[in-house]
């Protein structure tokens, strides 16, 4: 009787049990239509609902405004101007396959035991325009961008205002973040990327705005050519204009003499040569190197100026026809004089630009040190002691006559210059050379009838003055 009873006992105590568990079995099935308690979704407290339920929320909370954080201001964006929509399809897949992933056993004990889940928060899915967000941030740059400002030139003071900083929206960054902000219920807030820029370090384009700013006010025709031998930059203003070649073509015609004659023992041509670059006057010196040139024919002479200067690439210069010989020069057409709006009336008989200019004395500095374009290209007939001979001639020719360019230079420094003029251009052009700071700089000024004189002195030495004060931090 006793062990009937305790059987009929076991049977309906492991009854109870399997009710139970098929009771709480079925419970787990209806919780697991609901999003846990434990859970939110696009950071919404949705727990208990069911998936609809949720979306429903969820899409109502995605209505409201996003507050928006650029630096210290303060934005508030309306999701309909970024046509932003719950994608419900989209989202109703994410929730229901996050609910199926608790199927399993240990979840079900969980339940049992009254554990809840983990915390999660869901992701949903949205619709947004990403072109409406580009607009959006695009107008925001706009409004609040403050972009680093370069030095500035200060035209009274001779000198170059210091830049400053400033700060620029990441606009692709930026998108990131405000896309993953809108599919976001809560908290509806975003900051925006913005970069911090340091203040620009100086730089030629500085130099180029003084210039710029400077000869506003000039009625005639400017070229300027400047560059940095030691890192390469170069600016430019009217760079392949074509211009008289005034006193500037005797550099070439020098370097046709090192080129064809031995200029570094041969007295009397160095002679003929320093006199030619050293003294404007000395126009003897420079038709008898030209007749040399040309073995007694002048116009050979000048065709092998021309002929070198082609060789070097210096397509925009030439000596047509000798300075001292009548008749019509040929015809030499180049890209610089082509265009049809020249204003610079340059001498048929001899042309250059200041681009052309200040590469040939780029490539002097360069052969005087052993290197450059010039070595190469003439294989040995120019040697570097004639290069140097040659800026030494420069540097004398500067320090006999500190006008022009070289008014505007700190005492002390070594300038290698040629300069020359017509009535209606003024010119001079050289190399500044200051140890770690040494440079280019090519000035034509050109005004129709006449460029008087005191006026160029007085451009060319402010011009300078502001170029040293770039390179050289020591204004005058």
């Amino acid at each position: 009787m006793q062990r009937s009873l305790n059987r009929w006992l076991g049977w309906g105590t492991a009854a109870l049990l399997v009710g139970f568990l098929v009771w709480q079995f079925v419970l787990f099935q209806q919780e697991l239509q609901r999003i846990p308690r434990t859970w939110t979704v696009a950071g919404l407290t949705v727990g208990g609902r069911s998936v609809e339920e949720a979306l429903d929320a969820v899409e109502q909370a995605l209505k409201a405004p996003l507050q928006v954080r650029y630096r210290d201001q303060i934005l508030m964006l309306d999701p309909a101007d970024l046509d932003v929509r719950l994608d419900r399809e989209a989202s109703r897949k994410l929730l229901r396959e996050a609910l199926a992933e608790r199927q399993r056993p240990v979840a079900f004990l969980q339940f049992l035991f009254r554990q809840p889940p983990p915390p999660r928060d869901l992701p949903i899915s949205i619709q947004a325009s990403p072109e409406r967000i580009r607009l959006w941030l695009l107008e925001v740059a706009r409004r609040y961008d403050e972009p680093p400002v370069e030095p500035q030139p200060d035209l009274e003071r001779f000198t170059f205002l210091p830049g400053r900083p400033g700060h620029v929206l990441n606009i692709s960054l930026s998108a990131e973040r405000l896309q993953a902000a809108l599919a976001q219920a809560s908290p509806r807030e975003a900051t925006l990327v913005v970069d911090e820029k340091p203040a620009p370090a100086l730089s030629l384009s500085a130099l180029g705005r003084f210039f710029e700013a400077y000869l506003q006010s000039f009625a005639g025709t400017t070229g300027i050519f400047v560059k940095d031998l030691r890192s390469g930059q170069t600016w430019m203003r009217n760079g392949d204009l074509a211009f008289s070649g005034v006193g500037i073509m005797r550099l070439p015609v020098a370097l046709a003499v090192a080129r064809s004659r031995d200029l570094a023992h041969d007295e009397a041509r160095r002679a003929r040569v320093f006199q030619m670059l050293t003294k404007e006057e000395a126009l003897t010196d420079l038709q008898e190197l030209i007749v040399d040139l040309g073995e007694g024919d002048p116009v050979k002479g000048a065709e092998q100026v021309t002929a070198l200067l082609r060789e070097l690439g210096l397509v925009n210069s030439f000596i047509a026809w000798p300075l001292d010989q009548p008749g019509a020069p040929p015809a030499v057409v180049t890209p610089a004089n082509s265009r049809p709006d020249l204003p610079t009336r340059p001498d048929p008989r001899q042309q250059t630009t200041p681009e052309d200019t200040g590469v040939l004395l780029e490539m002097l500095y360069q052969c005087a040190r052993n290197g450059g374009p010039l070595l190469l290209a003439f294989e040995g007939a120019v040697e570097p002691a004639e290069c140097q001979f040659i800026l030494e001639a420069m540097a004398q020719n500067a320090r006999s006559q500190p006008t022009l360019l070289a008014a505007g230079l700190p005492a002390g420094l070594s300038f290698a210059r040629r300069m020359g003029w017509t009535n209606e251009t003024r010119a001079d052009a050289g190399i500044v050379m200051a140890g770690q700071s040494d440079y280019v700089l090519v000035v034509f000024l050109h005004r129709p009838l006449l460029m008087e004189w005191e006026e160029a002195v007085r451009m060319m030495r402010d011009m300078s003055r502001m170029t040293a004060q770039f390179f050289l931090g020591s204004p005058r």
